[in-house]
């Protein structure tokens, strides 16, 4: 079983390290494009469709797409493209799309004030006050060995790779894929932190959408369960993936 995963806004490829070895499966994890000390810079919907698409080609059958976060936005974009490929998504603390225009430009405004900041303030002032954010912060509960490999790779990301990334791939630059969710015919595994309200009522409304789709809600994790709590992680992961 191959498996494609796809980190979160500011990480990397190599965040799913640990994580992988506790599952099964074999493991790719490319970083995303705007991510890594040299990054991809055109980071737009349709190239991120093509980058995922050009990882596909070393694949063995069966393929599972894994994304967190900011790369289940892109598993989703993906998957309501190739609705065919996969044989099964993994989708951690997902979100298919903005649906209020006015929400879709509030966001839009807020992200290039973060853009902006970025390239003001630079990488690392900017990941310190990322991680401060109510959405990141329950991450420090991640075990340090774990964690401070994550940290050092975080700290090699570019200002303008991090600010391409959220002025082209953020929640406002995305399509509203809500309407393409009955697209996916292949089994959906969603996973939210219990701590992570908003996400898990998003993967709530997902199920009405989705044929083959099952929540696992992690006791005590936030927005990122797969590294909080590995271990219940891993559980619902391999009984899925039987």
């Amino acid at each position: 079983m191959s498996i494609l995963a796809l980190h979160g806004f500011t990480g990397c490829g190599s965040d799913f390290d640990p994580f992988a070895k506790l599952c099964r499966g074999h493991w790719h994890c490319p970083n995303l494009p705007g991510h890594g000390a040299q990054p991809i810079l055109d980071c737009a919907p349709e190239r991120m469709v093509n980058f995922v698409q050009q990882q596909t080609t070393i694949l063995e059958p069966p393929a599972v797409l894994f994304g967190y976060s900011m790369g289940a936005r892109a598993a989703l974009l993906h998957a309501t493209a190739y609705p065919d490929f996969w044989d099964a998504l993994i989708l951690i603390s997902p979100n298919p799309g903005i649906e209020d225009p006015a929400e879709r430009t509030a966001r839009a405004q807020s992200d290039e004030v973060l853009a902006q900041r970025i390239e003001q303030e630079g990488v690392p002032a900017f990941l310190e006050f990322w991680k401060s954010q109510p959405l990141i912060r329950s991450q420090q509960n991640i075990r340090s060995d774990w964690r401070d490999p994550m940290d050092d790779e975080r700290s090699k990301q570019t200002a303008q790779g991090l600010a391409n990334s959220l002025r082209q791939f953020g929640q406002a630059a995305c399509p509203n894929l809500w309407p393409e969710l009955s697209k996916i015919i292949c089994p959906v595994l969603l996973i939210t932190g219990e701590q992570d309200n908003k996400y898990c009522s998003i993967a709530e409304r997902m199920m009405h959408s989705l044929t083959r789709a099952q929540h696992v809600v992690i006791d005590e994790a936030g927005h990122m369960p797969h590294l909080e709590a590995p271990e219940a992680c891993v559980e619902s992961i391999n009984q899925f993936m039987v």
